[in-house]
């Protein structure tokens, strides 16, 4: 089993002041039709993906960031166009529509059809290791710092057959000086708002733009 580890380093963008420079993944324009996703081509480049729910296992914390993270990683998983990504969080709300929409309730030419939903070839699990918003604490330099930490365990499933045929450990931190906030990017999703324009939203987007890198570079 290949396994990496990929530890991301922080920059410096001001003058007195050190953080990270993240590379979101914005959502919306780029996505297929609905005429489009049907016609994706299964046996291409493209492959089927799923994420699971993130399981948290950090000190402190709770499942609702885990749910947050979960979504981060599902939408730029979308957004690098090269997965077809299927639900499986909120898989039951499609599923109820179809079976409403089939009731006899609602006119045949407008129902969704029952057995069309696509399987999943990967799976990726996630566990959240370490969520440190004030971990170790600065440099030398600057004793001033705090830095803000996220560890996440990354595993690839095959659906097929249940093996994990990859896995990775991914760190993100993300540091600011005493002077103000240094990062600045689009929403955060629920569970994750209250660390919006900190150091752990950058150490956030660090860990899910790692693991979108790592997936992406080793999918089989």
């Amino acid at each position: 089993m290949l396994k990496k580890t990929l530890v991301l380093t922080l920059g410096v963008l001001a003058s007195g002041c050190v953080g990270s420079s993240a590379t979101v993944i914005s959502s919306g324009g780029s996505g297929p039709t609905i005429t489009q996703a049907q016609q994706e081509q299964y046996n291409g480049p493209k492959q089927r993906i799923a994420v699971t729910g993130f399981d948290f296992r950090a000190g402190q914390g709770s499942r609702q960031i885990g749910d947050g993270m979960t979504d981060m990683l599902t939408d730029s998983l979308f957004n690098t166009g090269r997965f077809i990504v299927v639900e499986r969080e909120r898989l039951s709300d499609v599923t109820a529509e179809q079976d409403l929409s089939n009731s006899g309730r609602f006119k045949k030419e407008t129902a969704a059809p029952i057995g069309q939903l696509e399987g999943a070839q990967l799976l990726v699990r996630g566990s959240i290791t370490e969520f440190e918003p004030n971990c170790s604490g600065g440099s030398v330099i600057l004793a001033s710092t705090k830095e803000a930490c996220v560890g996440i365990n990354i595993r690839i499933l095959d659906a097929a057959t249940g093996r994990v045929v990859n896995a990775t450990t991914v760190k993100g931190t993300s540091s600011k000086g005493s002077v103000g906030l240094i990062f600045t990017g689009g929403s955060m999703p629920i569970g994750l708002g209250a660390y919006k324009n900190t150091p752990m939203e950058a150490a956030i987007r660090q860990s899910i733009e790692a693991a979108v890198q790592f997936i992406a570079q080793n999918k089989l």
